[in-house]
């Protein structure tokens, strides 16, 4: 037997309606049909892209060419020390032209504000500091390319910075994505 608290709580409220279809929030669909994701035509959309299955789609890393090298593994794209020196160059690089005020710097992406007219000192200290870095790191690349005498810039500037699938840069992608994980010490 149920007791007469269990009984009140069961008429309290309105009834679900079961058996229906549902919008994503919940609601009960108004056409009448359930409805796909919001994401999953971005999801296909990026899958066909890339060259990945819609789950793989899913991870935020196949968003970006050396990313989807880093999921395919060490063995036939990137490591993921390689994919994290990728990584740590795109935020320097960001924060540089945030520094040299370009005008692609200032669209933001991270929690620092775009740079105002006012500066103050400790944006200059920190200006000077981030272009000093990016500087260190350019001058790393020159090296290693100067040594082994493979394109390393253009592996950097195509497939790291732009984006670009160019699958017969693969090995100096590698090389340059080495040489970044030593420089931020990955």
């Amino acid at each position: 037997m149920t007791s007469k608290a269990e009984k009140l709580k069961q008429k309290r409220g309105r009834r679900k309606v079961i058996n229906v279809a549902r919008e994503p929030n919940g609601r009960i669909s108004r056409s009448g049909r359930a409805h796909a994701p919001a994401d999953s035509v971005a999801l296909k959309a990026r899958a066909s892209r890339m060259g990945v299955t819609v789950e793989e789609a899913r991870d935020p890393r196949a968003a970006t060419y050396i990313g989807t090298l880093n999921m395919l593994g060490k063995r036939d794209g990137l490591s993921d020390d390689q994919y994290e020196g990728a990584v740590r160059f795109l935020e320097l690089r960001q924060s540089y032209m945030m520094a040299i005020k370009a005008p692609d710097g200032e669209r933001d992406r991270s929690e620092r504000s775009t740079p105002s007219q006012t500066i103050s000192e400790d944006y200059e200290k920190w200006c000077k500091a981030v272009i000093a870095r990016y500087d260190g790191c350019r001058k790393t690349i020159q090296t290693a390319q100067n040594e082994l005498r493979q394109n390393l810039w253009a592996a950097l500037d195509f497939c790291v910075i732009k984006g670009e699938r160019q699958h017969h840069m693969l090995g100096d992608l590698r090389v340059v994505c080495n040489v970044l994980a030593r420089f931020f010490g990955v």
